[in-house]
């Protein structure tokens, strides 16, 4: 078999892409059944960052629930929740990206205003890392609000460029809000995987390796 990892949205069941940020005209698309037509082989398609969270989580000693971001082309996260990766009942979760942080901000590939990738990708795009890592910082933040989840992994090329960077940047934000809502006890871990999409790749992998030899649940959780 193979296993497909691009970005999202996606319909993770049904192979189906949606509204790819960048790439609107993929909507709908099964991609999944024709790369198993062309290729004669079962397909499992995923997001990128479900993919690169399912290969860190079969190959984790720790926590049982962190979030994966991925800074790239674009922002997304991968969720492990108990151990599982959590992709939603419609398969949407970890739209990270599309958050929207600044009210009548600047306009998002998404058609939106202020989303958190759009303000990433604008300091990205001026050279300033420190910014993109402060406004990464504020997404992690509210993710680690929501759902106390117990480590952040940060990933993808534009931070294996400067991930010591993005690694500050991101845990002075979680630390300040921690202080700030007087959160007692070791504040959260930040770390950063160096070696660009690799991640992914053998997230993908896993996709198809992980059910074979039953170390996932194929169809993930919900």
């Amino acid at each position: 078999g193979a296993g497909v990892a691009v970005p999202g949205p996606l319909d993770h069941r049904g192979g189906v892409l949606h509204r790819v940020t960048g790439f609107p005209q993929w909507d709908g698309y099964p991609l999944r059944d024709a790369l198993a037509t062309r290729t004669g082989l079962p397909v499992v398609l995923d997001k990128d960052t479900n993919a690169a969270a399912l290969g860190l989580a079969l190959g984790a000693d720790g926590p049982a629930d962190f979030a994966y971001l991925h800074l790239g082309t674009g922002l997304g996260a991968g969720l492990v929740l108990g151990g599982a990766v959590h992709r939603g009942e419609r398969t949407g979760a970890g739209e990270f990206g599309h958050q929207t942080v600044q009210l009548d901000g600047i306009r998002c590939g998404c058609g939106g205003r202020g989303c958190l990738e759009a303000l990433c990708l604008a300091a990205v795009g001026r050279g300033d890392a420190a910014e993109a890592a402060r406004v990464l910082g504020t997404g992690a933040a509210n993710l680690v609000g929501l759902l106390d989840i117990d480590r952040v992994v940060l990933g993808g090329r534009t931070v294996a460029a400067d991930p010591d960077t993005y690694v500050r940047g991101v845990r002075a934000v979680l630390d300040e809000r921690s202080r700030r809502d007087g959160v007692r006890g070791t504040p959260v871990p930040v770390t950063a995987h160096r070696e660009g999409d690799r991640p992914v790749a053998e997230g993908a992998a896993q996709l198809v390796l992980g059910p074979l030899f039953g170390r996932v649940d194929p169809a993930g959780a919900p």
